[in-house]
C-alpha cells in the first residue's frame, strides 16, 4: 500500500538482484518508496503510465527495449527525473553519457558488495534531490540541433587580438555536477574556434566517465576538447576537462601555465573538486580568470568563485530558473561573490563579454 506524501520510485533493471538491491534500499528511507520494478523498457513505460513516479532508478542495458530507448520513449510522452544505473565499462560510460543528452537528471553506478553503503547513501540523497528537477528542464536537443548550435556560434563575436598566443592569457573555469553534462552540451557548440582563451572544466564524474564527456563535447564543439593529463599547456582555444578521481590544479613550469593532477583527499565530498582548480587558476592568471558555477548539488565552486573575485576576475553563476539542481550556484550567489547572475542560454555569452573586459584591463 503506497503512504501519502512518500517520493514514488519505480525501478527498472533486467537482473532481479540488483532491483532487490535497490528496492531494498530505497524503502529502507521513510521518505521513499518503490511502486512498481520493471526488468525490460517496454514494462517500465507502460508502468510509467500506470504508476506515474516521481523518480525513476533506470538500467541502461537491458533486452527486447535498452535503457537508452526507453528513456527517450519516457522524456518524450510522460518526462520523468530518471537516474540512470550504469555498469563500470567504458562502454557503460559512453552509453550514460547519451543518457544524460537525452534528458537522465543524474547516474550512479552499479552497485557492488565491497560498497554497498556508500551506494545506498549516494542512491538516496540522488533520488530525493532529482525529485525537485521541474519537468520543463527534462527535455533532450537531439543532435541536429547541437549543430544548429554550432552554426550560431560563428555569429558570436570574440576578442579583436588578431593572432592567437601560443599559451592562454586568460582563462575560464567552469564547475559543474547534477545536470552538467547536459548543460554543457547546450553550451560548448557556441563558443567560437578562434576563443582566445582556455577552458577548464570541473565536472562531478568517476573516471571513464570524465573521458567519455570529452569526447562527446569535442564532438559536437568549435574547440579542442580534451580529457586533461598531466604537463598539459594550458592553451587558448582548448578545453580541458578534469580527469575524473583527480583534483585539477594549474601550475607554472617556465613560463608556461600547465595543469597538474593529484589524488588528495576529496573536497567538498568529491574529487575532482571545483575549488582548487579556480584558487590555483586565480593564483597564475590573476586578473584574467573567469570564473562560472553552473547546476548541481552541494557548494563546489564557492570558495574558488571567492578566490577569483578577490584576485580581480569575473564570476557568473547559472540562475535558478535554468539550473536543474541550484545548489552549487545558491552556495556562491549567497557568498556575495558573483558579479553576473543568468540563465544558461546567456551563459556563452557572458564568457565572451568577460572576456573582452579583461583584455581590455577590466
Amino acid at each position: 500500500m503506497q503512504i501519502k506524501g512518500k517520493t514514488k520510485v519505480l525501478v527498472v533493471d533486467d537482473s532481479s538482484l540488483i532491483r532487490k538491491i535497490i528496492t531494498d534500499i530505497i524503502n529502507s528511507d521513510p521518505e521513499l518508496e518503490v511502486v512498481g520494478e520493471a526488468s525490460d523498457g517496454y514494462e517500465a513505460i507502460k508502468l510509467v503510465k500506470q504508476l506515474k513516479p516521481d523518480v525513476i532508478t533506470l538500467d541502461i542495458e537491458m533486452p527486447k527495449m535498452n535503457g537508452l530507448d526507453t528513456l527517450r520513449y519516457i522524456m518524450k510522452t510522460q518526462p520523468t527525473p530518471t537516474i540512470m544505473v550504469s555498469s563500470l565499462t567504458q562502454e557503460g560510460a559512453d552509453e550514460t553519457i547519451k543518457a544524460l543528452e537525452y534528458g537522465a537528471v543524474d547516474f550512479i553506478q552499479k552497485p557492488v558488495a565491497s560498497k554497498l553503503n556508500e551506494f545506498r547513501k549516494e542512491l538516496i540523497k540522488k533520488i530525493k534531490e532529482v525529485k525537485k528537477v521541474p519537468i520543463n528542464l527534462l527535455e533532450f536537443k537531439s543532435w541536429k540541433i547541437l549543430q544548429e548550435q554550432k552554426k550560431i556560434a560563428k555569429t558570436i563575436p570574440t576578442a579583436e587580438i588578431k593572432k592567437k598566443p601560443s599559451i592562454a592569457d586568460r582563462v575560464v573555469v567552469i564547475a559543474s555536477s547534477t545536470g552538467g553534462p547536459k548543460s554543457l552540451l547546450e553550451i560548448f557548440p557556441k563558443f567560437p574556434k578562434d576563443l582566445e582563451a582556455a577552458i577548464l572544466v570541473v565536472q562531478h564524474m568517476p573516471p571513464k566517465f570524465t573521458h567519455s564527456f570529452a569526447s562527446r563535447l569535442n564532438r559536437i564543439s568549435n574547440l579542442e576538447v580534451k580529457e586533461a593529463e598531466l604537463g598539459d599547456i594550458i592553451e587558448p582555444g582548448k578545453a580541458y576537462i578534469a580527469p575524473g578521481g583527480y583534483h585539477m590544479e594549474v601550475s607554472i613550469r617556465g613560463k608556461k601555465p600547465i595543469l597538474t593532477m593529484n589524488k588528495k583527499p576529496k573536497i567538498n565530498g568529491v574529487r575532482p573538486s571545483a575549488d582548487p582548480t579556480m584558487i590555483t587558476a586565480a593564483e597564475v592568471f590573476k586578473d584574467k580568470t573567469v570564473g562560472v558555477v553552473m547546476t548541481g548539488m552541494g557548494s563546489d565552486g564557492a570558495n574558488g568563485m571567492t578566490k577569483i573575485k578577490e584576485t580581480g576576475g569575473i564570476t557568473i553563476a547559472q540562475d535558478e530558473t535554468t539550473s536543474i539542481v541550484f545548489g552549487m550556484p545558491k552556495a556562491a550567489i549567497k557568498l556575495g561573490v558573483v558579479d553576473h547572475v543568468v540563465p544558461l542560454s546567456r551563459i556563452p555569452n557572458t564568457v565572451l563579454s568577460a572576456l573582452r573586459r579583461l583584455q581590455r584591463g577590466g
